[in-house]
């Protein structure tokens, strides 16, 4: 792919990059700036989330200094986090590096967060932090809780799927309609103009990358960061950063550290494919 200032520098447009992990995103994303005196923004929903840097694989603090960066490591692993909540700063973000004369490059592998900047999600009424706490309690019988509020929605969603579940009852008890009620109203389109962009590599060299990724996370210290952040009590969104699960099993000794380690590829691998999957019918 041949880059052109040219193609980059209308006032106004949106850069959108995405694609699998390990394809170049940022690398591009960098490169792009650099030639349209742009800002990064991120569209990866586990790169939102502090001390989980290197297992996120989160831009270094030596490349934030070059090019300015926003929405990266802003977030306690403990919390969760929904994409209405992302779209929300990510379009601040936009607005203002427009009114700046900016141009604003969105990027990352999170399929969904793109799309809901570019086409846009379903309103939905801001809900009350203190009917998710009460949820909470009671988080093992919410499955069938939801197959009497929104039955629609309890046939989509596995009983283990907890994050989902929690956030339709909780959009039913704090709005009195289903969340199935406002994913069917339509959203309005979008004011921006798009650039789309994505990448893609062949598995072969995708998976090779993914192994190199994997090792320079443990020569940057991935055992002692994902030691410190299983400690705080991660949320189910943070704990689906590859690399989490796998090493506390290692710290468990339900595994050893090269078993740890292959899992860690393994699961790469298999969420590069999905990702390819994904953005080869969607974007």
């Amino acid at each position: 792919m041949v880059l052109s200032s040219e193609l980059y520098t209308v006032l106004g447009k949106v850069i959108v990059i995405g694609g699998p992990t390990a394809s170049g995103k940022s690398q591009l994303a960098s490169k792009i700036a650099h030639e349209t005196n742009g800002i990064i923004l991120n569209g990866d929903s586990l790169q939102i989330y502090s001390n989980i840097e290197i297992l996120t694989d989160q831009p270094t603090p030596e490349e934030q200094k070059t090019i300015p960066h926003r929405l990266y490591g802003f977030l306690d692993p403990s919390e969760n986090f929904h994409v209405g909540k992302w779209l929300e700063l990510v379009t601040h973000e936009i607005d203002t590096a427009l009114q700046n004369q900016l141009t604003p490059i969105v990027v990352g592998g999170t399929g969904l967060y793109l799309k809901a900047l570019m086409e846009g999600i379903s309103y939905c009424p801001p809900i009350d932090p203190s009917i998710r706490k009460e949820l909470e309690k009671r988080r093992e019988v919410l499955h069938e809780e939801l197959q009497e509020k929104d039955p629609f929605l309890a046939k989509k969603l596995k009983p283990n799927d907890h994050q989902r579940i929690m956030r339709a009852l909780e959009v039913f008890y704090g709005t009195g309609k289903p969340l199935s009620y406002w994913q069917k109203q339509k959203p309005p389109p979008s004011p921006y103009t798009f650039e789309k962009i994505c990448l893609s590599l062949n598995p072969e060299e995708t998976n090779k990358r993914i192994a190199s990724r994997i090792d320079k996370m443990f020569i940057r210290g991935v055992i002692e960061e994902a030691k410190q952040a299983l400690e705080v009590n991660p949320s189910e969104t943070a704990l689906k950063a590859i690399g989490l699960r796998e090493l506390q099993g290692y710290f468990q000794n339900q595994c050893t550290f090269e078993e740890a380690k292959e899992l860690m590829v393994i699961h790469t691998r298999q969420y590069a494919k999905r990702q390819r999957t994904w953005f080869r019918h969607q974007f």
